[in-house]
């Protein structure tokens, strides 16, 4: 479920990221990578829950991703996890196939009336040729 947040632009939001960063962060965020990769293969969502932990970019961005920050810090009920979407300030709130309309009212209801609320599905193959 996407809920987009405005318009930033790429160039200005890797600007805010640093030159370098530790070895810890770097091999900690690949493994959640893999993790989210293994979870979306698998169709297993309780693994979604440990794939969130990016310490590459979203610590970076926080600043001007506010919506990000508030759903971090309170999860909706139904939400598996939340990211940022592309360089921000828009977020994603994955969820379980079978909560995504719970986790849409949910979202509807507690966010501004300004936000929009996007359901979405996670594509079952890629954009190549049948």
């Amino acid at each position: 479920m996407a809920v987009p947040g405005g318009r930033t632009s790429t160039h200005a939001a890797r600007a805010t990221l640093p030159a370098t960063v530790a070895h810890g962060d770097a091999a900690a965020t690949v493994a959640s990578a893999m993790l989210l990769g293994a979870a979306l293969a698998g169709g297993d969502a309780s693994l979604l829950r440990g794939a969130f932990d990016d310490r590459l970019h979203e610590p970076y961005r926080l600043a001007t991703a506010p919506l990000l920050a508030e759903l971090r810090e309170r999860p909706p009920k139904h939400a598996a996890g939340v990211t940022l979407s592309g360089s921000g300030p828009s977020v994603v709130v994955w969820a379980e196939a079978d909560d995504v309309e719970a986790l849409t009212g949910e979202l509807e209801r507690s966010l501004p009336e300004s936000t929009t609320v996007l359901p979405l599905a996670v594509a079952r193959r890629g954009a190549g040729p049948a």
